[in-house]
């Protein structure tokens, strides 16, 4: 939810607009990214590719790959266009440009998103999980390579809302933030935050209810800058679905809602993901000791 809230600020934009700027620029350097040896060599951040190495990629195949409809994926490219930010090639696809991923915003946000990246490897260093790091890390700067990964493993995030739960994805970003909303206040307290951490998926480990914060649709919508109605008919439907419940004026996941099977196995297949994330930054040289360093704390 940062990494989205970075790239959304940085476009001055809204959440989705954001998801799909990522979709693009990932189709478009996929076949770049896919050769031996070349995500290495656009590591820092004045590494870029050059136009005529970014594939195009069809507004129909960007709506296939986040399964919204053709007509809201198009609305929001158009947005995307009237801010310079993507444009359509000779063929009719759409490309990020070289100078968008290389503008002083784009520099701010990548820095920032670094930063938010470093700190989730030391937190959840602190919880027992890691992976094997290089001893040294593969170029000076990482900041466009590092994220790339942390934009990739969103994307996939997002994703995983769909196939695992079946949910659109701004409903999805719903049911994420209010999963974030009800626990936050647990990562500052680490006796508890531990006490939810360890085992397997039983209740006797998720977060019981009464520890849970609700939170209100207006404030959802804001969170995410989503138009209110927008959040509150979703939210509707995520009450209506029995994935979420409403505590007074706010809304809660409640946890048998997280022991449904397909809540389960969205679970089991984020964890795969993640260690997947965490191998790939540790293939750079950026591991708990490398990402305390870079943020300063010895």
């Amino acid at each position: 939810m940062k990494t989205i809230d970075i790239v959304t600020r940085s476009m001055d934009g809204e959440p989705v607009t954001a998801v799909v700027y990522l979709a693009i620029s990932q189709a478009n350097l996929r076949a770049v990214f896919e050769a031996a040896g070349e995500d290495l060599r656009y590591a820092a951040f004045i590494n870029n590719p050059e136009d005529a190495m970014r594939t195009p990629v069809s507004v129909l195949a960007v709506a296939r790959d986040l399964d919204l409809p053709y007509e809201t994926t198009r609305r929001h490219v158009g947005k995307l266009q009237a801010r310079g930010l993507c444009r359509r090639a000779a063929d009719g696809g759409v490309v990020i440009p070289q100078g968008v991923s290389t503008s002083p915003a784009a520099e701010a946000a990548m820095e920032t998103l670094c930063q938010l990246t470093y700190r989730y490897v030391v937190d959840l260093a602190a919880i027992g999980v890691q992976a094997p790091a290089r001893r040294k890390p593969v170029a000076p700067d990482l900041r466009r390579i590092a994220s790339r990964e942390a934009a990739y493993y969103v994307l996939n995030q997002v994703k995983l809302a769909r196939t695992t739960v079946g949910l659109s994805l701004s409903t999805g970003l719903l049911l994420l933030a209010i999963i974030r909303a009800n626990a936050l206040h647990l990562l500052s307290d680490a006796e508890r935050r531990q006490a939810h951490a360890d085992g397997a998926f039983g209740l006797d480990v998720i977060v019981p209810d009464d520890m849970r914060r609700p939170i209100t649709t207006y404030a959802l919508a804001t969170e995410i800058e989503m138009p209110y109605e927008t959040a509150r008919r979703q939210v509707g439907w995520l009450v209506e679905a029995g994935l979420c419940e409403r505590r007074g004026k706010g809304l809660i996941v409640p946890a048998r809602s997280l022991m449904r099977p397909e809540m389960l196995e969205a679970v089991s297949v984020n964890w795969a993901e993640t260690q997947r994330f965490l191998a790939a930054l540790g293939r750079l040289g950026i591991g708990p000791a490398q990402a305390r360093k870079s943020l300063g704390r010895g």
